[in-house]
């Protein structure tokens, strides 16, 4: 019995690590881990850039396919010809 409350004695006056050191170690820690999200966050994002590059495509429309009033009014809107409210005033009368 003795020898181990001996034991247990020389445990409680050494330290694991001094808080300086656990410290630094959780700041590494934490930027290791935020280096690794950010690689991986790029690579999806640039991955999603790639996947919808169409959407900076130019599209162009004949006066053939503006077949009925509600296109011809969301390309007036869009051309800058009507305003908003305009266009919603339109929009309503057309839809009904």
């Amino acid at each position: 019995m003795k020898g181990f409350f001996a034991t247990k004695g020389m445990l409680r006056n050494k330290r694991a690590l001094t808080p300086l050191l656990a410290t630094l170690l959780l700041v590494v820690f934490a930027l290791a881990i935020g280096t690794l999200t950010m690689s991986w966050g790029k690579s999806y994002v640039s991955g999603l850039a790639d996947e919808g590059s169409s959407a900076g495509q130019i599209i162009t429309i004949s006066a053939g396919q503006l077949n009925t009033p509600l296109k011809q009014l969301q390309m007036e809107h869009i051309q800058g010809k009507i305003s908003q409210q305009t266009y919603l005033q339109k929009e309503q009368q057309i839809t009904k």
